[in-house]
């Protein structure tokens, strides 16, 4: 039995946007089947008498408030972003059903963006009038794309993006993000790998590297390559920017086979990973692997690479997987059972609620001084001060000087194949208590170089 939050309540209405400026129709963003089924509450709450509260009366009304998603619900990283959304949808439909925020229900109005950032800006300009913030943003370039209108509009987006630029207080003014950065978690991740390499075999690795062309694959080859010359290893591969949608993955994985390094530092999508370590090894790659979050995907250990990665792959993580035994998995995980009982337990459902908890957090303290208009969020969102999320996720502040704002701890894990087949494979279910196929290995930490790094402006420059 799940402990009652006495916070939260549903119903969602969602929406698929065109080009144009009419408001969005309400037709569903996601398959009937991936629609949340919620448990009636454990307790009755009763919502304190709501003080007098301005609002616009179109984003915020007397009994709604409207939030924006823009998801890549069809591309690259569309298996990751659905279960992001999906989670939001768990949530929100819980807040509903306890009464909501400022006796006010939550409607979510989701578009799909396929992962294109013109595409997300038409998006955008779609909803922009018809919500108070935007409660999901994916991708970097995407979201840096509509960050100064974010600013210009007044409104907030909370964001499945890493990027080291949202420190920036101008670039990143509107974006709430959960956990650290590319560039962090690389330093963090290289240093841990260097250590161990100098430990075990007397002297530091040499190092590939390979990632997307753009802020995401760039930002964190920035934080590698940094680490890396601080300490003094090399690098023998360097495919930055190398990957892209018409590039030669075997290529790729062929000159880290050839280059003879010891460890590959990728970021990209978990099937380009897939692509460019199946080339590696078949050219006699040696080495070992790790990379940033989403270059990795517990579904991989159900290729024919399961038990190779399994061995070979160190996870990078910015939140903890799902079933990871701390504080706030409890309550998190018995919600999503209850409404996904047949659900594969993947860790983007966590970022689902990482991403609901700042929204939520946002919302109740504009609800708190008065002022759920756009620009009342901005000002609740910059008061809160730390946002914490009982150990999910290292806690994130969005205000102040970036050096001492910024986030900077992640955490490392291996991937088991043995778990994975335990579990049930991609049988595994939320109902059955499956848990992410991860073995800890550290939990969030951070390293010398990370907590030294002195932000002047984002690891890789737009």
């Amino acid at each position: 039995m799940r402990r009652p939050w006495g916070l939260l309540a549903l119903v969602i209405v969602s929406a698929a946007c065109t080009g144009d400026t009419t408001p969005p129709t309400t037709e569903p963003a996601l398959p009937a089947a991936t629609q949340p089924t919620i448990a009636p509450s454990q307790t009755a709450t009763t919502s304190p008498a709501t003080p007098e509260i301005r609002a616009d009366g179109v984003t915020v009304t007397d009994d709604t408030i409207y939030l924006g998603v823009l998801a890549d619900l069809s591309g690259p990283f569309s298996g990751l972003v659905v279960d992001i959304v999906d989670a939001q949808l768990v949530f929100w439909a819980d807040l509903n059903e306890r009464g909501g925020i400022a006796d006010r229900q939550i409607e979510l109005m989701v578009s799909d963006t396929g992962y294109d950032v013109a595409r997300h800006r038409l998006k955008y300009e779609a909803l922009r009038d018809h919500v108070v913030m935007f409660a999901h943003s994916t991708g970097s370039p995407h979201t840096a794309a509509i960050a100064d209108d974010l600013v210009a509009d007044h409104r907030l987006a909370t964001v499945a993006t890493w990027y080291s630029g949202w420190a920036d207080p101008v670039l990143g003014a509107n974006i709430l993000e959960t956990g650290s950065n590319y560039c962090l978690e690389a330093m963090n991740a290289l240093t841990y790998i260097a250590e161990e390499q100098r430990a075990q075999a007397g002297a530091l690795p040499r190092v590939a590297i390979a990632t997307d062309a753009g802020d995401y694959g760039q930002d964190s080859a920035a934080g590698a390559k940094h680490v890396l010359a601080s300490l003094g290893a090399e690098v023998v591969f360097d495919g930055e920017g190398a990957i892209s949608s018409s590039a030669d993955l075997a290529a790729i994985g062929a000159g880290i086979a050839q280059s003879g390094a010891d460890w590959a530092w990728l970021a990209t999508d978990p099937t380009s990973s897939a692509a460019i370590v199946r080339a590696a090894i078949q050219q006699g790659y040696a080495g070992e692997w790790s990379g940033a979050m989403p270059s990795f995907s517990a579904r991989l250990l159900d290729t024919a690479l399961g038990d190779y990665l399994s061995q070979t792959w160190l996870m990078s993580a910015l939140f903890t997987p799902i079933g990871a035994d701390v504080e706030g998995m409890g309550d998190v995980y018995d919600v999503l059972a209850d409404a996904f009982p047949s659900r594969y337990p993947s860790d983007a459902l966590v970022k689902g609620y990482l991403e609901f908890s700042v929204v939520r957090s946002v919302l109740e303290r504009a609800a708190e001084i008065g002022d759920m208009t756009p620009e009342g969020l901005e000002v609740a969102a910059g008061s809160i001060g730390s946002y914490v999320f009982d150990g999910l996720s290292p806690a994130n502040v969005y205000a102040g000087n970036p050096n001492d704002a910024v986030t900077r701890a992640s955490a490392l894990y291996r991937p088991s194949k043995q778990l994975f087949d335990q579990a049930g494979g991609l049988g595994a279910s939320l109902g059955a208590g499956a848990a992410s196929p991860f073995v800890s290995v550290e939990g969030f930490f951070v390293s010398p170089a990370a907590a030294d790094y002195t932000f002047e402006g984002p690891c890789h420059t737009l």
